[in-house]
C-alpha cells in the first residue's frame, strides 16, 4: 500500500506541473489581449520556463546523495505551488516571466526524482508499466490543460497547478514514510555518462529533435489565431484533436519500436513529422490543417517513443543520469528552438515551417548512425 502511495503522488506531482505545458503557450495570444500588448512579446513565456526547467532538472539527482526524496519533493512542489499562484495572480508581465522562471525550476524535480524513485523501490518487471503510467498523466493532465484554455480565463491555466502543487506539498508532508526518508545510493555523474559515445550520441539527436519541433509545436495558438482567425474555443478544440493524435502514435510507437525496431519506428515518425511541418506551410481549409496537426503529433510521439525506448535500453546503472539527462535536454533544446523561431515566424510562419521540416528531413539521414548501436 504504501508503494502504491508514492506512485501515486509521484503521478499526482507530473499532473500538477503538465496541465498548462501545451495550454499557456497556445494561450499566448490571449495573455497579450489582456495586457495590450504583442503575441511575440508574451511569447517569451515558453523559453522562460522551458530552459531553467531544464537546467533545474539536472539539480535534482545530485541532491538525493544529501537530501531524502521526501524531502526535496516537499520543497520543490512547495515552491512550484507559490510561484504559479504568483503568476496566475500577477498584473505585470515580467512578474509572471519571473514566476516562470522560478517555477520551471521547482517543476524540474519531478521527472528525475519520480523515475529515479520507480527504479529504486520496484521491481523490473512491473518498471515499465509504471513509467507508462507516469507519462499517461502527463498526456491526460495536458489534455484538461487545453480544455480549460477553452472554457476559462487564461489565469486559471496557473491556478490550478498551484492547488495541485499546494496538495502534492501536502501529502508528501503528511507521508512519511521510510522509504522515501532516503536518498539514490548510487553515484550521479554527467560527464562520465556524457563520456561515453551512444549516450552522447542519443542526446544529441535528442536536442536536435526537440530544438526543431518546439520551434513549430510552440506556436499553435498564435498561428491558428493570425493566419485563421480562429478563437479559444476553436483552437482548443483543435489542439485537444491533436493530443488524442499523439497518443495514438505513441500506442503505434511502441508496437513499431518493439515489433520493427528502434530505427524503423524513428524513420516512419520522423518521415511523418517531417511531412507534416512542410505542409502546414501551404494555406489550407482549416479541416485539413487539423489533419496536418494530428499528423504532426503522430510522428513527434512515434519518433519520441523509439528514442525513448532507446534510453531504456541502457545498463540499468545509467538510467537516474538518463532520466535527468532526457527531461533536461528536451526542455533546454526545446526552449532554445523555441526562442530561437521566433524572429523567423515574424517574418513569415509558411517558410519558417518549412524550413524546419526540411531540416528535420536531413536529420533522418544520421538517425542510422545514432540509433542502430549495440550497447
Amino acid at each position: 500500500m504504501n508503494k502504491k502511495f508514492i506512485i501515486f503522488l509521484v503521478c499526482l506531482g507530473n499532473i500538477a506541473i503538465s496541465f498548462n505545458t501545451g495550454a499557456v503557450a497556445a494561450a499566448i495570444p490571449l495573455i497579450a489581449a489582456d495586457f495590450h500588448t504583442t503575441d511575440f512579446i508574451v511569447a517569451q513565456i515558453v523559453p522562460y520556463y522551458m530552459i531553467p526547467y531544464g537546467l533545474g532538472a539536472l539539480l535534482y539527482a545530485p541532491l538525493t546523495r544529501f537530501f531524502a526524496y521526501r524531502a526535496i519533493l516537499v520543497v520543490s512542489m512547495a515552491a512550484f505551488a507559490v510561484f504559479s499562484l504568483i503568476a496566475g495572480m500577477s498584473q505585470s508581465l515580467t512578474t509572471i516571466f519571473l514566476a516562470q522562471i522560478a517555477a520551471g525550476i521547482a517543476a524540474a524535480s519531478s521527472t528525475p526524482l519520480g523515475l529515479m524513485m520507480i527504479g529504486d523501490f520496484f521491481e523490473k518487471n512491473v518498471r515499465g508499466r509504471l513509467v507508462g503510467t507516469y507519462f499517461g498523466c502527463s498526456f491526460f493532465a495536458a489534455v484538461g490543460g487545453v480544455i480549460f484554455m477553452g472554457t476559462v480565463h487564461w489565469r486559471w491555466l496557473f491556478l490550478v497547478p498551484a492547488i495541485l502543487g499546494a496538495l502534492t506539498a501536502v501529502c508528501w508532508i503528511l507521508f512519511n514514510n521510510p522509504l522515501v526518508n532516503q536518498g539514490h545510493k548510487g553515484s550521479i555523474d554527467y560527464l562520465k555518462a556524457l563520456s561515453k559515445s551512444h549516450i552522447r550520441n542519443v542526446f544529441l539527436l535528442i536536442f536536435a529533435m526537440s530544438f526543431l519541433y518546439h520551434g513549430v509545436h510552440k506556436w499553435y495558438g498564435v498561428f491558428l489565431t493570425r493566419e485563421y482567425g480562429l478563437d479559444k474555443g476553436a483552437i482548443s478544440l483543435i489542439l485537444i484533436i491533436a493530443a488524442l493524435a499523439g497518443l495514438t502514435g505513441q500506442q503505434i510507437g511502441g508496437y513499431l519500436s518493439d515489433k520493427k525496431g528502434r530505427l524503423t519506428a524513428s524513420y516512419v515518425g520522423m518521415g511523418a513529422l517531417a511531412a507534416g511541418v512542410m505542409l502546414l506551410s501551404i494555406h489550407f481549409p482549416i479541416a485539413l490543417v487539423v489533419v496536418i496537426l494530428a499528423l504532426i503529433a503522430i510522428g513527434w510521439t512515434i519518433s519520441h517513443n523509439s528514442v525513448s525506448t532507446v534510453l531504456t535500453d541502457f545498463p540499468d546503472d545509467d538510467r537516474p543520469l538518463i532520466a535527468s539527462l532526457n527531461s533536461s535536454v528536451r526542455f533546454i533544446s526545446g526552449g532554445l528552438g523555441f526562442g530561437a523561431s521566433k524572429f523567423f515566424v515574424a517574418q513569415s510562419f509558411s517558410l519558417t515551417f518549412l524550413g524546419i521540416g526540411v531540416l528535420i528531413l536531413l536529420l533522418i539521414s544520421i538517425i542510422r548512425n545514432i540509433l542502430n548501436i549495440k550497447h
